[in-house]
C-alpha cells in the first residue's frame, strides 16, 4: 500500500471585505458610472470587471499602460476569470486623448479575448471605452461585439 504525504483540495478564496459585491453591472451606463474615474487618467488603463451569473461584481483587475497603448494578454484575463469563478466579464479602458471611439486595435483585442473566453464557456458582455466629459463608446451598443455560435463560427452581433 502506497501512502502519500499530501492532500489535494481546492478552495475558492473570497475576500470578506470586498466592498462592491452588491454592485450590479446591468448596462454600459452602470459600468461607466462605476469606472468613471478613468476619464482623468493620463495613461491608458484597462479594468476587467469579473461578474457572477447575476452580473454582480466579484472581482476587479486593473492594468496600466502608456499614454496611447495598453498591453493586454487574453490568457491573463481568462486566468483571472477562472480563478475568480466568474461567469462573464466586462472590459473597460480609457483613451487619455478624450475621444472614446474604438480603434481597430481595440476591436481586434476584443475579438481575441472573446475567442479565448468562448473556449471556457465564458461571455464577454461588453468592451467600454471611456473618454472625456462622461463620454463613452460601448462595442456592444455599436454592434461590434462578435459572438460565437455552437458551430464555433464567429457571428457579429448587430442586434444588441
Amino acid at each position: 500500500m502506497t501512502k502519500f504525504a499530501y492532500r489535494l483540495e481546492t478552495k475558492r478564496i473570497k475576500e470578506t471585505d470586498f466592498p462592491y459585491s452588491a454592485v450590479p453591472m446591468m448596462n454600459p451606463q452602470a459600468v461607466v458610472e462605476f469606472a468613471g474615474a478613468l476619464e482623468d487618467a493620463d495613461v491608458e488603463k484597462m479594468i476587467v470587471l469579473y461578474l457572477n451569473t447575476k452580473n454582480k461584481l466579484i472581482g476587479i483587475k486593473i492594468n496600466a499602460g502608456t499614454i496611447n497603448r495598453q498591453v493586454i494578454f487574453p490568457r491573463e484575463i481568462i486566468k483571472e476569470a477562472l480563478l475568480s469563478s466568474s461567469a462573464c466579464f466586462v472590459l473597460v479602458h480609457n483613451h487619455p486623448s478624450g475621444d472614446p471611439t474604438a480603434s481597430p486595435e481595440d476591436v481586434s483585442l476584443t475579438r481575441s479575448i472573446i475567442e479565448a473566453a468562448a473556449l471556457f464557456d465564458m461571455n464577454v458582455l461588453d468592451h467600454i471605452i471611456i473618454g472625456a466629459d462622461k463620454s463613452y463608446f460601448s462595442l456592444s451598443e455599436k454592434g461590434l461585439m462578435p459572438t460565437f455560435a455552437k458551430s464555433g463560427q464567429i457571428n457579429l452581433n448587430l442586434g444588441r
